[in-house]
């Protein structure tokens, strides 16, 4: 194979799979299809190890996505270069590699869309045009540059084109409407002189965290909550409906499972639902019902044990801080299971599925523990250092546990009580506040929590993967 066929291959292919790209990207802005750009990104970004995404998503933000979608480009890129240098060595060979590449990039990437499914074969499609008609041509320079300049163009434009597309999908999402007046609590008597953050998370300040390279835009008068046994529709709720039962309002923290001990991805609301029994009843299912699955639109889905899924903890979602759910916090419903990290409270819901067998979601397929019971942690806030002692403040959490106590100390120093405050509600954080002598040369200051049924927090590291970090709670002291 010479350099003037890997030339014409990349060349020919690359103009023609771009024009084909672009029809794809047209399919899928006035069909709502999936885009291969998007599905290879999500892919990506579900291999991601959790370090390197928290890395990725503060160095790069908002196109932190965008990026990722760029690599789902440059990954079509060379699959259809592979067949097209094939094609010029053996045409046989080549054409069927052009044939077999949409089947193999879809199922590797596990793209799922019925009305995009036949525009997904353009890129391919345009890229055996171009070879079919084509003509051996000796390289050129100047042509070396604009192939050069045509690939970063098309890539800025696949980032670009992301960013902004999620942001008009953002113009276009529901806004939240007020369910009853909302006013935050306070800092109770002053609590914690600014040492401690407030007990409550604004919406805008809650943590987010999604798989997804654009997140889904639902319409509310068309979307409508799935209820399935053993994959037979029992029936269908709406969202006017869902709006119309008594709903209960819960103050509850949650946790990302991506945190590290110096990460801080949680949050407390009040959370606004229902009770799943409110939507079927549990004396009408199999007896043998294992596990319900609650599975969003996007693909994403998750599952917990039958009985929990009926106990009180579990609340199905449609409010937060009295309005409702944003499209970012999972409009129009969203599951809330506080004992677990945030991965399995799924967003966006569009069935729930009563199964006879375990069912294993996006995360738990990836291999992270299917019952990720959130850890005993603390995590200080603020700390200020005066001449004899050390003042500080922070949250701990232990999910449904609760918390019964809290010990703080400076670096080799005796462990001292921490003042709690009562926690919102048995699902929400305890906010402390402690004082400690001020030593020479310490350089560590230290917290540590007792959950509620007497455990310390782990006093080593242990890693991220598969069920959330662990360990010790410690800042450097900067005076």
């Amino acid at each position: 194979m010479t350099a003037a066929w890997i030339e014409r291959a990349l060349r020919q292919s690359s103009l023609a799979a771009l024009a084909g790209l672009a029809v794809h990207y047209l399919v899928s802005l006035f069909t709502g299809a999936p885009l291969w750009t998007d599905a290879i990104a999500e892919w990506i970004m579900a291999r991601t190890p959790s370090g390197a995404a928290l890395w990725i998503l503060d160095t790069f933000g908002a196109w932190a996505k965008p990026l990722a979608a760029t690599g789902g480009l440059a990954t079509i890129g060379f699959a259809l270069f592979l067949p097209a240098a094939a094609f010029l060595r053996r045409r046989q060979v080549g054409l069927v590699l052009l044939a077999l590449m949409p089947f193999a990039l879809g199922w590797l990437f596990d793209y799922h869309s019925a009305p995009g499914q036949w525009s997904f074969w353009l890129p391919a499609a345009g890229a055996l045009i171009a070879l079919l008609s084509g003509k051996p041509s000796a390289p050129s320079p100047a042509r070396r540059a604009f192939l050069g300049s045509l690939m970063a163009a098309g890539t800025a434009a696949v980032a670009v084109e992301s960013w902004g597309r999620d942001r008009a999908l953002a113009r276009r999402a529901v806004e939240p409407v007020e369910l009853f007046p909302f006013s935050p609590p306070g800092d109770r008597s002053a609590f914690g002189q600014g040492l401690v953050r407030r007990p409550v998370t604004m919406v805008g300040q809650h943590y987010v965290m999604s798989k997804n390279t654009v997140d889904p835009v639902l319409d509310p008068n068309v979307w409508r909550l799935r209820i399935s046994v053993d994959g037979r529709a029992a029936r269908q709720v709406s969202y006017q409906e869902l709006l119309a039962l008594p709903r209960e309002e819960r103050w509850v923290t949650l946790r990302c499972v991506s945190n590290t001990l110096k990460t801080d991805l949680m949050g407390t609301a009040l959370w606004s639902g229902v009770k799943l029994s409110q939507l079927i009843d549990r004396t009408r299912l199999p007896k043998d019902v294992l596990e319900v699955a609650f599975i969003g639109v996007d693909g994403h889905g998750d599952s917990v044990p039958v009985d929990y899924a009926f106990s009180e903890e579990v609340l199905l979602a449609v409010g937060m801080n009295g309005k409702t759910l944003n499209r970012s916090h999972g409009f129009p419903v969203r599951l809330l299971v506080p004992r677990y990290y945030g991965f399995k409270n799924v967003k966006w819901i569009g069935e729930i599925a009563f199964v006879r067998q375990p069912y294993f979601g996006t995360w738990p397929r990836m291999g992270y523990t299917k019952e990720p019971l959130i850890h005993t942690m603390s995590f200080i806030d603020r700390f200020r250092v005066e001449p004899e002692r050390i003042r500080l403040g922070g949250v701990s959490f232990a999910g449904t546990r609760g918390i019964r106590q809290v010990e703080v100390r400076t670096e080799g120093g005796l462990w001292t009580p921490a003042t709690l405050e009562a926690p919102l509600s048995p699902y929400a954080w305890t906010r402390w506040v402690a004082e400690v002598p001020a030593r020479n040369g310490a350089r560590l200051i230290e917290a540590r929590a007792m959950d509620g049924s007497g455990r310390w927090q782990a006093t080593e590291e242990g890693p991220l993967f598969p069920d959330g970090v662990k360990g010790p709670t410690f800042r450097k002291i900067v005076s």
